[in-house]
């Protein structure tokens, strides 16, 4: 079982009422199911979680924790990093929850590395809240019209020194809403794209509904593109490392034809070689399917093995076996990309109806019906962009560690879809830095990992 990135969350005074330790023994799974009833807490424990997470300072990530009524959280990392913030109610609003400022803070094994208190900026624009020390050395909070006359520099306080630091530390982060959004700072968004602006200036006025799934489907033509890139990228890199294959296996050869008389006449396994022609073959037919090779024939290179003549299939061994051996390095190369591409198509396709995807290095991606005609990706349920969406950017997670926080998955599924949906996204992320945090009230999922099931239990009840 993978390593989860996120180890721990703990959330006090929620709404005022709730504090959670999550879990309440040991550590998170790379793949949670948090369960609670409705209305204690479980997505806005998620949606808090992926806001503290996240560093952009151009996405509502620290307005999002302002707003929410809650007194602390904390996150623990398993390579022993604590993220925490503190929301300091105002005195006047102490019931409704209403805030003055947030105390951010990340630790290493206990030390404080990087603090930073922040508040929204004023709505006031004559001044602005700024940082003082007082006469005793001890900081205070101050509105006014002035630059503060002593400002903070501390090697570990500030925006500045909190972002990096976030940056450095956190795994990329992604969140998919009830609402069938994926948010991430690594994802743009599709409403900053140009032709959904221009649909909504220059075109006739369209309902919001119409609005909202041309958002999808840009987000999900975006989430393709990236998946496509990413493999054609991996291709790319794999067949440079199997063209280093192949300048090893013929720098070998010439060294013992310079470096030994007998080079040119030691016996070679001819059978072995016969095999390796066959599996090249077999090969070079499977990567073909995606553009990863170009299918080859071994059919005249056998037939020169299988003569008779002594002599003459020694010769035709010796000559063979470097050219076999950097096919064999260079199809060795592409292996992995290969098997991610396949299990992926086949995975999606296991989830489609009368439909499936198929891939190309020199097209991308493209979906047709069982006829096999072509279809624009708005022909998809809603369910099936959601989950083409999340497979998308979990493949191309893969890289780097990452956290996919999910806010209900059986949104849009049906029965079938949630009970293949964990372990699909498990297997593709085998041997990679990814964890999947999930809020359900399925039992479908709930009943099939029940060791994953972490359940909300309030603390001050």
């Amino acid at each position: 079982m993978q390593e989860p990135l996120i180890s721990a969350i703990r959330i006090q005074g929620l709404f005022g009422m709730y504090t959670y330790n999550l879990p309440e023994e040991g550590t998170l799974s790379n793949a949670a199911i948090l369960y609670g009833d409705n209305g204690f807490g479980k997505s806005t424990i998620l949606r808090l979680a992926f806001h503290l997470l996240s560093a952009a300072t151009n996405r509502g990530h620290r307005n999002a924790l302002f707003d929410t009524y809650f007194h602390s959280l904390e996150v623990d990392l398993s390579n022993g990093i604590l993220l925490g913030v503190t929301r300091h109610l105002a005195a006047d609003h102490e019931e409704q929850g209403k805030a003055k400022k947030l105390s951010l803070y990340i630790k290493k094994n206990e030390e404080f590395i990087a603090l930073w208190d922040w508040v929204p900026k004023s709505a006031n624009n004559e001044g602005a809240y700024h940082f003082y020390f007082d006469d005793d050395g001890k900081q205070i909070l101050k509105f006014s019209k002035e630059e503060p006359s002593l400002p903070i520099d501390t090697e570990k306080y500030g925006e500045e020194v909190y972002i990096q630091a976030l940056e450095a530390l956190t795994p990329t982060t992604f969140i998919l809403n009830a609402d069938r959004r994926l948010d991430s700072d690594s994802v743009s968004d599709p409403s900053d794209e140009m032709e959904l602006r221009r649909v909504m200036r220059y075109e006739e006025p369209k309902r919001i509904n119409d609005l909202v799934v041309r958002s999808r489907e840009i987000a999900l033509s975006q989430a393709i593109n990236s998946a496509a890139r990413w493999i054609s990228r991996k291709a790319v890199h794999s067949a440079n490392r199997g063209s280093e294959n192949v300048h090893q296996a013929y720098s070998q050869v010439l060294k013992h034809l310079v470096s030994s008389k007998k080079a040119v006449g030691e016996p070679t396994d001819v059978n072995e070689l016969q095999k390796q022609l066959s599996n090249i073959e077999i090969k070079t037919a499977e990567l073909a399917k995606y553009e990863l090779a170009t299918p080859l024939n071994m059919v005249e290179f056998k037939k020169s093995l299988s003569t008779k003549s002594k002599p003459k299939s020694t010769l035709a061994a010796g000559l063979l076996k470097p050219y076999i051996d950097s096919l064999n390095g260079r199809l060795a190369a592409l292996d992995l990309i290969y098997e991610l591409v396949d299990k992926f198509v086949e995975m999606v396709n296991d989830f489609l109806s009368d439909k499936k995807i198929s891939y190309k290095v020199s097209q991308g991606f493209s979906v047709q019906n069982a006829k096999g005609f072509p279809l624009d990706w708005g022909n998809l349920s809603s369910g099936e962009q959601q989950l083409l969406l999340l497979f998308c950017y979990v493949l191309t997670g893969r890289d780097k560690p990452c956290v996919f926080i999910i806010d209900e998955p059986e949104i849009s599924l049906n029965v079938k879809w949630q009970r293949q949906l964990i372990r699909s996204l498990l297997e593709i992320t085998k041997g990679s830095e990814v964890q999947f945090i999930f809020a359900s009230h399925s039992m479908e999922l709930l009943a099939q990992h029940r060791q994953r099931v972490v359940r909300l239990v309030n603390k001050n009840g």
